[in-house]
């Protein structure tokens, strides 16, 4: 909960320091608001790696593929690099960009899942 309020605090400062730089120099507004997602995954850092760390020991249990885990937490981990890259590129004017990214982002995804997808057909192969 300290981490939220730590994060939504630099957020919102930073985003009221953006608007009132953003007139006179939106090249520097466009740096204050990367670096403000950068501050932003450094402060929940501890947060992310006790959460990949409980849903590690939790497949560990279930007896989940480490295999699988692995494809899970890096899709996870593509999506937010995605979304935080596209919306900057969102507000910097460069929608278009954007669309690049999130496409780039989905098949990145897609590639990572592909040895999943090929172990789902050779069981399928060996049931028929």
């Amino acid at each position: 909960m300290a981490i939220l309020i730590k994060v939504a605090a630099v957020a919102v400062a930073g985003t009221v320091l953006g608007l009132v730089i953003k007139k006179n120099s939106p090249e520097m507004a466009l740096m204050l608001t990367i670096s403000l997602a950068l501050i932003a995954l450094y402060l929940a850092f501890d947060t992310i790696k006790s959460v990949t760390d409980f849903i590690t020991s939790m497949a560990s249990a279930a007896q989940i593929s480490p295999a699988v885990l692995t494809v899970v937490l890096k899709a996870v981990g593509i999506s937010i690099v995605t979304k935080l890259s596209a919306d900057v590129c969102r507000d910097a004017g460069q929608s278009s960009v954007a669309s690049g990214i999130e496409l780039t982002g989905a098949f990145a995804a897609l590639y990572i899942a592909l040895p999943l997808f090929k172990t789902v057909m050779d069981m399928l192969e060996s049931l028929v």
